[in-house]
């Protein structure tokens, strides 16, 4: 299907309510304040349901209400904001280091972030030169245990931050060496802070092995981590050089950042 196909039968997914409630947001360009009368008139909607956006927007911190009945854009859109030119900043620092993995290695890297306290997400990745490599989607996300790279962020956080994952977190049985509990994630996170690097060995998908480090902040919690994934069979015979190459890059990363 052609892109010009695409876009025409998109506009059927579309949810007007909630393409109402960003094109509210999308006033506040021009108006520091708006009240739901002249939200309604802007918007061709009546007062009250005008009002009902607003009291959802405020409900959910993205806009808050002003002494004179009035609202304006809240903190929520500036934290999401924020998070976004961080992640743009991080994918323009690390990319280039990435590429040099990649070319050095001949397998596939990534950097990776926790994106809501129970995933990792990729947010960046460099292709390797191997006919056979690992072919992840920037923004895919996993069960953050089941990765590398998630094991390497887990470990180096706060033990509330840890508890709290621990709550949440499934543990899908994906491959029969997926951890299967808590207290074997726990004994995991142990290895990883003991070795200084964590491993994927054949837990998301059979015959993939992956070797992850953390980019850690000046407290010494991690924001982030980067890997190499590819085959098993080669992942294995290279095991030391791939850790090598991913504590130079780490220690390359932290200069360049502090």
């Amino acid at each position: 299907m052609h892109n010009d196909e695409i876009s025409a039968s998109g506009e059927r997914y579309i949810l007007s309510s909630v393409d109402s409630a960003l094109s509210i947001l999308n006033l506040f360009y021009e108006h520091e304040e708006l009240g739901a009368s002249e939200v309604g008139k802007r918007m061709g909607m009546s007062r009250s349901t005008a009002f009902r956006f607003l009291v959802t927007l405020e409900r959910r911190g993205y806009l808050t209400k002003t002494g004179g009945g009035k609202y304006r854009l809240g903190l929520n859109l500036f934290s999401l904001g924020m998070v976004a030119y961080n992640r743009m900043e991080l994918i323009g620092l690390v990319h280039p280091y990435l590429v040099q993995m990649a070319e050095e290695s001949g397998e596939t890297c990534h950097v990776a972030i926790l994106s809501d306290g129970v995933h990792v997400m990729f947010i960046d990745r460099a292709l390797g030169t191997s006919s056979l490599k690992m072919d992840t989607a920037i923004g895919y996300s996993q069960v953050a245990h089941c990765t590398a790279t998630g094991k390497a962020i887990l470990a180096y956080q706060p033990d509330r931050a840890i508890n709290q994952y621990l709550r949440n977190a499934p543990f899908p049985q994906i491959t029969k060496n997926a951890i299967p509990d808590a207290a074997a994630l726990l004994r995991r996170l142990d290895q990883v802070r003991m070795d200084g690097y964590a491993s994927d060995e054949e837990e998301a998908e059979v015959g993939l092995t992956c070797y992850g480090m953390p980019l850690l902040d000046a407290s010494g919690k991690a924001y982030a981590a980067i890997s190499i994934s590819g085959p098993t069979t080669r992942m294995v015979q290279r095991r030391e050089e791939h850790l090598e190459r991913i504590a130079r890059t780490v220690k390359a990363i932290t200069r360049a950042t502090f």
